[in-house]
């Protein structure tokens, strides 16, 4: 059933990030943990772009906060989906562990943004998502021990914050930290928050944008989430069945 009030251009392009996701994720998994030598390849190519797939889903998502009923809500409910995730991973999949994954990062900054978002709101679009959307590149190297502006304005960082794990959700964490997907809230709270700058006039798009225009990417987006915890574990299995049955 058509939803009137729904944007389906947000839900085609989040539908077109899971579906370049997943075939990213396809080609690192061939190619990296099944060594075919072409996947690898094929990965080599795409790894450039691939900082553009979470830049523009985490963006989407800030976008999308200001048409959510409850962001504490969805926020909550997938904290729960986060801890699930956490939860599998480590005791199934130890070698992937997911301590702060893309899902951990929306859970919190959904949460963190419900009671800022009439604040940021007030600010002017353009000059929200310019403030934000600075912030978001000058901290995004802080996992390397520094921020600023590459490459005659940086800062180095102190070193005891990179003392311990426990400030990982954060972006800083011990050497000895491994997450398989790891989204801290810096930076990327900053771009969360650009997105809902972005969106403030979302509901005022002109009619023909809010229309569906492809069905197939609508219902994607749709079910994004349903599609991101599935895919890994349905693309390991055709690839070992695939390899099983050559064999």
């Amino acid at each position: 059933m058509k939803n009137k009030n729904r944007i389906y251009l947000l839900d085609e392009l989040r539908g077109l990030c899971i579906i370049l996701m997943v075939a990213y994720h396809f080609f690192y998994s061939a190619g990296m943990m099944y060594h075919y030598d072409w996947a690898v390849n094929i990965f080599n190519l795409l790894m450039p772009w691939q900082p553009i797939l979470p830049i523009s889903f985490i963006l989407l998502s800030g976008i999308a906060c200001n048409l959510s009923r409850s962001n504490i809500k969805r926020g909550l409910l997938l904290l729960g989906v986060a801890v699930a995730i956490t939860l599998v991973t480590y005791f199934f999949m130890p070698e992937q562990v997911i301590w702060f994954g893309i899902i951990h990062f929306i859970a919190f900054a959904n949460i963190i943004c419900a009671p800022l978002k009439k604040p940021i709101l007030k600010i002017p679009s353009v000059i929200g998502v310019i403030i934000f959307g600075l912030l978001f590149v000058a901290t995004y190297n802080i996992q390397q021990g520094y921020m600023g502006f590459m490459p005659d304005f940086v800062i180095k960082l102190p070193d005891i914050l990179y003392s311990t794990d426990y400030t990982m959700m954060l972006g800083f964490y011990s050497p000895n930290f491994y997450s398989a997907d790891y989204f801290p809230l810096i930076p990327w709270i900053f771009l969360f928050i650009a997105g809902i700058s972005l969106g403030k006039n979302v509901h005022k798009l002109p009619k023909f944008l809010k229309k569906r225009h492809i069905r197939p990417l609508a219902f994607v987006g749709r079910h994004s989430l349903i599609i991101y915890l599935a895919h890994q574990p349905i693309i390991l299995g055709i690839i070992y069945a695939v390899q099983h049955f050559i064999k």
